[in-house]
Protein backbone atom coordinates (compact mmCIF):
# COMPACT_ATOMS: atom_id res chain seq x y z
CA UNK A 1 0.00 0.00 0.00
CA UNK A 2 2.44 2.35 1.09
CA UNK A 3 6.52 2.39 -0.39
CA UNK A 4 8.35 5.63 0.41
CA UNK A 5 12.27 6.07 0.06
CA UNK A 6 14.26 8.99 1.50
CA UNK A 7 10.83 10.91 1.64
CA UNK A 8 11.05 14.88 2.77
CA UNK A 9 8.92 17.19 3.08
CA UNK A 10 10.25 20.74 3.47
CA UNK A 11 8.45 24.34 3.98
CA UNK A 12 9.44 28.47 4.30
CA UNK A 13 9.41 30.23 6.95
CA UNK A 14 11.01 33.31 6.00
CA UNK A 15 14.01 32.49 4.66
CA UNK A 16 14.61 29.43 6.09
CA UNK A 17 14.03 26.48 5.15
CA UNK A 18 12.46 23.77 7.30
CA UNK A 19 11.65 20.14 7.18
CA UNK A 20 9.31 18.80 8.64
CA UNK A 21 9.63 15.15 7.55
CA UNK A 22 13.49 14.42 6.82
CA UNK A 23 14.85 11.26 4.27
CA UNK A 24 11.77 8.84 5.63
CA UNK A 25 11.46 5.11 4.20
CA UNK A 26 8.90 2.86 5.02
CA UNK A 27 6.94 0.06 3.49
CA UNK A 28 3.47 -0.72 4.43
CA UNK A 29 2.41 -3.87 3.04
CA UNK A 30 -1.61 -4.60 2.29
CA UNK A 31 -3.61 -6.03 5.23
CA UNK A 32 -0.67 -4.53 7.65
CA UNK A 33 -1.37 -2.70 10.90
CA UNK A 34 1.12 -0.19 11.93
CA UNK A 35 1.04 2.20 14.65
CA UNK A 36 3.22 5.43 14.22
CA UNK A 37 3.87 7.52 17.64
CA UNK A 38 6.32 10.64 18.21
CA UNK A 39 5.73 13.66 19.86
CA UNK A 40 4.04 16.60 18.85
CA UNK A 41 5.58 18.41 15.84
CA UNK A 42 7.69 15.54 15.19
CA UNK A 43 6.46 14.54 11.59
CA UNK A 44 4.47 12.13 12.14
CA UNK A 45 0.61 14.13 10.60
CA UNK A 46 3.07 15.25 7.75
CA UNK A 47 4.00 12.14 6.55
CA UNK A 48 0.43 10.55 6.76
CA UNK A 49 -1.00 12.93 5.04
CA UNK A 50 1.80 12.89 2.59
CA UNK A 51 0.68 9.05 1.96
CA UNK A 52 -3.03 10.19 1.78
CA UNK A 53 -2.78 13.14 -1.12
CA UNK A 54 -3.26 16.34 1.01
CA UNK A 55 0.66 17.48 0.63
CA UNK A 56 2.93 16.69 -1.08
CA UNK A 57 6.66 15.27 -1.24
CA UNK A 58 9.54 18.14 -1.43
CA UNK A 59 12.42 15.12 -2.57
CA UNK A 60 12.21 11.48 -2.17
CA UNK A 61 9.98 9.05 -4.04
CA UNK A 62 6.45 8.27 -2.85
CA UNK A 63 4.02 5.43 -4.35
CA UNK A 64 0.49 5.06 -2.13
CA UNK A 65 -1.92 2.30 -3.49
CA UNK A 66 0.40 1.93 -6.55
CA UNK A 67 0.26 5.37 -7.28
CA UNK A 68 3.24 7.73 -8.39
CA UNK A 69 2.64 11.12 -5.40
CA UNK A 70 4.77 13.01 -7.70
CA UNK A 71 2.32 13.40 -10.08
CA UNK A 72 -0.35 16.16 -9.47
CA UNK A 73 -3.11 13.80 -10.90
CA UNK A 74 -2.72 11.09 -8.27
CA UNK A 75 -2.97 12.90 -5.07
CA UNK A 76 -6.88 13.03 -6.26
CA UNK A 77 -6.77 9.56 -7.43
CA UNK A 78 -5.44 8.38 -4.20
CA UNK A 79 -8.28 9.02 -2.34
CA UNK A 80 -9.86 6.48 -3.79
CA UNK A 81 -8.07 3.93 -1.98
CA UNK A 82 -6.62 5.58 1.08
CA UNK A 83 -8.95 7.53 3.50
CA UNK A 84 -8.13 9.54 6.68
CA UNK A 85 -10.07 10.48 9.53
CA UNK A 86 -8.61 13.31 11.07
CA UNK A 87 -8.20 14.34 14.98
CA UNK A 88 -11.26 16.21 15.55
CA UNK A 89 -14.78 14.69 15.17
CA UNK A 90 -16.44 18.11 14.39
CA UNK A 91 -14.39 19.08 11.87
CA UNK A 92 -15.41 15.91 9.60
CA UNK A 93 -18.84 15.97 9.10
CA UNK A 94 -20.53 18.00 6.32
CA UNK A 95 -24.08 16.81 6.55
CA UNK A 96 -27.21 17.35 9.03
CA UNK A 97 -27.90 13.65 9.33
CA UNK A 98 -25.67 10.54 9.07
CA UNK A 99 -27.43 9.62 6.23
CA UNK A 100 -27.00 13.16 4.25
CA UNK A 101 -23.51 12.96 5.78
CA UNK A 102 -21.90 9.51 4.10
CA UNK A 103 -23.94 10.46 1.01
CA UNK A 104 -21.73 13.46 0.22
CA UNK A 105 -19.14 11.75 -0.87
CA UNK A 106 -21.39 8.80 -2.53
CA UNK A 107 -22.70 11.88 -4.47
CA UNK A 108 -19.44 12.90 -5.60
CA UNK A 109 -18.97 9.37 -7.08
CA UNK A 110 -22.01 9.74 -8.95
CA UNK A 111 -23.65 6.58 -7.21
CA UNK A 112 -27.09 6.20 -8.37
CA UNK A 113 -29.64 6.65 -5.75
CA UNK A 114 -31.07 3.55 -4.94
CA UNK A 115 -27.59 2.03 -4.73
CA UNK A 116 -26.25 4.97 -2.52
CA UNK A 117 -29.15 4.46 0.07
CA UNK A 118 -28.33 0.88 0.50
CA UNK A 119 -24.89 1.51 0.90
CA UNK A 120 -25.55 4.61 3.49
CA UNK A 121 -27.65 1.92 5.62
CA UNK A 122 -25.08 -0.79 5.40
CA UNK A 123 -21.92 0.96 6.49
CA UNK A 124 -24.19 2.96 9.07
CA UNK A 125 -25.00 -0.54 10.45
CA UNK A 126 -21.33 -2.00 10.45
CA UNK A 127 -20.51 1.29 12.55
CA UNK A 128 -23.37 0.47 14.74
CA UNK A 129 -25.32 3.84 13.94
CA UNK A 130 -28.35 2.35 11.85
CA UNK A 131 -30.49 3.83 14.44
CA UNK A 132 -29.21 7.20 14.36
CA UNK A 133 -29.30 7.51 10.21
CA UNK A 134 -32.04 10.47 10.93
CA UNK A 135 -30.48 12.20 13.93
CA UNK A 136 -29.24 15.70 14.00
CA UNK A 137 -25.35 15.74 13.62
CA UNK A 138 -25.26 17.89 16.63
CA UNK A 139 -26.55 15.18 19.15
CA UNK A 140 -24.19 12.91 18.67
CA UNK A 141 -21.21 11.81 20.52
CA UNK A 142 -17.91 12.39 20.27
CA UNK A 143 -17.61 8.81 19.74
CA UNK A 144 -20.31 8.30 17.17
CA UNK A 145 -18.91 11.40 14.91
CA UNK A 146 -15.64 9.51 14.60
CA UNK A 147 -17.41 6.30 14.28
CA UNK A 148 -19.69 8.32 11.16
CA UNK A 149 -16.40 9.39 10.09
CA UNK A 150 -15.31 5.83 9.58
CA UNK A 151 -18.98 4.99 7.86
CA UNK A 152 -18.10 7.58 5.47
CA UNK A 153 -14.95 6.47 4.76
CA UNK A 154 -16.05 2.49 4.58
CA UNK A 155 -19.25 4.16 1.67
CA UNK A 156 -15.99 4.62 -0.70
CA UNK A 157 -14.91 0.85 -0.20
CA UNK A 158 -11.20 1.64 0.48
CA UNK A 159 -8.23 -0.29 0.85
CA UNK A 160 -6.36 1.33 3.51
CA UNK A 161 -7.87 3.66 6.49
CA UNK A 162 -5.51 6.14 8.28
CA UNK A 163 -6.32 6.75 11.95
CA UNK A 164 -4.37 10.39 12.68
CA UNK A 165 -5.09 10.54 16.27
CA UNK A 166 -8.55 9.78 15.88
CA UNK A 167 -9.00 9.00 19.72
CA UNK A 168 -7.45 11.60 21.37
CA UNK A 169 -9.94 13.99 22.10
CA UNK A 170 -12.51 11.19 23.46
CA UNK A 171 -13.28 10.07 26.45
CA UNK A 172 -12.27 6.51 27.30
CA UNK A 173 -15.34 4.48 26.27
CA UNK A 174 -14.76 6.53 22.98
CA UNK A 175 -11.53 5.48 22.85
CA UNK A 176 -12.00 2.14 23.01
CA UNK A 177 -15.00 1.94 20.25
CA UNK A 178 -13.02 3.29 17.59
CA UNK A 179 -9.92 0.88 18.44
CA UNK A 180 -12.14 -1.98 18.71
CA UNK A 181 -13.83 -0.96 15.57
CA UNK A 182 -10.94 0.01 13.52
CA UNK A 183 -9.09 -4.00 15.06
CA UNK A 184 -12.13 -5.31 13.11
CA UNK A 185 -12.01 -3.96 10.14
CA UNK A 186 -8.22 -4.89 10.15
CA UNK A 187 -9.01 -8.21 11.15
CA UNK A 188 -11.52 -8.05 8.07
CA UNK A 189 -8.55 -7.24 5.77
CA UNK A 190 -8.37 -3.75 5.82
CA UNK A 191 -4.82 -2.17 5.84
CA UNK A 192 -5.03 0.06 9.21
CA UNK A 193 -2.23 3.16 10.14
CA UNK A 194 -2.99 4.02 13.60
CA UNK A 195 -1.61 7.24 14.62
CA UNK A 196 -1.05 7.31 18.55
CA UNK A 197 0.79 9.01 21.09
CA UNK A 198 -1.01 6.62 23.72
CA UNK A 199 1.70 3.87 24.71
CA UNK A 200 -1.00 1.34 25.51
CA UNK A 201 -2.36 1.68 21.86
CA UNK A 202 1.05 1.14 20.56
CA UNK A 203 1.75 -1.79 22.68
CA UNK A 204 -1.09 -3.41 20.95
CA UNK A 205 0.18 -2.97 17.47
CA UNK A 206 1.88 -6.16 16.03
CA UNK A 207 4.44 -3.49 14.45
CA UNK A 208 5.27 0.22 15.85
CA UNK A 209 6.93 2.63 14.08
CA UNK A 210 8.63 5.94 15.97
CA UNK A 211 9.09 9.65 14.38
CA UNK A 212 11.45 11.95 16.13
CA UNK A 213 12.25 15.75 14.18
CA UNK A 214 10.73 14.63 11.34
CA UNK A 215 12.70 11.43 11.28
CA UNK A 216 11.64 8.12 11.64
CA UNK A 217 13.61 6.36 13.97
CA UNK A 218 12.31 3.28 15.09
CA UNK A 219 10.26 0.42 12.57
CA UNK A 220 9.62 -3.12 14.09
CA UNK A 221 7.64 -5.03 16.12
CA UNK A 222 6.42 -3.95 19.69
CA UNK A 223 8.03 -5.63 22.03
CA UNK A 224 11.53 -5.23 20.46
CA UNK A 225 10.77 -1.27 21.18
CA UNK A 226 10.02 -1.69 24.44
CA UNK A 227 12.63 -3.73 25.82
CA UNK A 228 15.18 -3.74 23.55
CA UNK A 229 15.27 -0.54 21.47
CA UNK A 230 16.13 1.83 24.49
CA UNK A 231 14.34 4.29 23.06
CA UNK A 232 11.63 4.51 25.97
CA UNK A 233 14.50 5.90 28.17
CA UNK A 234 15.65 7.89 25.74
CA UNK A 235 12.26 9.75 24.56
CA UNK A 236 11.17 9.66 28.63
CA UNK A 237 8.05 7.75 28.10
CA UNK A 238 5.78 6.69 31.13
CA UNK A 239 5.67 2.99 30.45
CA UNK A 240 2.22 1.09 30.33
CA UNK A 241 1.83 -0.61 33.03
CA UNK A 242 1.99 -4.06 32.08
CA UNK A 243 5.59 -3.00 30.97
CA UNK A 244 6.62 -1.76 33.62
CA UNK A 245 5.75 -4.70 35.74
CA UNK A 246 7.17 -7.43 33.08
CA UNK A 247 10.91 -4.80 32.99
CA UNK A 248 10.64 -5.05 37.21
CA UNK A 249 10.20 -9.29 36.91
CA UNK A 250 12.84 -9.54 34.38
CA UNK A 251 14.84 -7.61 36.85
CA UNK A 252 13.92 -9.76 39.19
CA UNK A 253 14.87 -12.61 37.85
CA UNK A 254 11.73 -14.10 36.29
CA UNK A 255 12.41 -16.47 33.72
CA UNK A 256 10.24 -15.38 31.45
CA UNK A 257 9.27 -16.58 27.69
CA UNK A 258 8.00 -13.50 26.43
CA UNK A 259 7.95 -10.08 28.29
CA UNK A 260 4.14 -8.48 28.35
CA UNK A 261 3.09 -5.90 26.26
CA UNK A 262 -0.45 -5.68 27.54
CA UNK A 263 -2.92 -6.65 30.59
CA UNK A 264 -3.40 -9.95 29.19
CA UNK A 265 -0.08 -10.92 28.66
CA UNK A 266 0.70 -10.04 31.96
CA UNK A 267 -2.40 -12.11 33.10
CA UNK A 268 -1.30 -14.96 31.61
CA UNK A 269 2.54 -14.33 33.09
CA UNK A 270 1.21 -14.54 36.95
Amino acid sequence: MIDASDLTLSYRDGQRRLDAVRGVSIHIGQGEWIALTGSNGSGKSSLVRMFNGLLSPTLGSLHAAGLDMRRPQNRSAVKRQIQLIFQNPEAQTVGSTPFEDVAFGLENRGIPPEEMARTILRVLAQVGLAHKAASAVGTLSGGERQRLAVACCLALEPEMIIFDEATSMLDPAGRTDILRLARELWEQGMTVLWVTQRLEELALSPRAAVMDEGRLIFDGDSRSLFYASGLPERLGWTLPPAVRIGRLLHAKGWALAELPLTELELEAIL
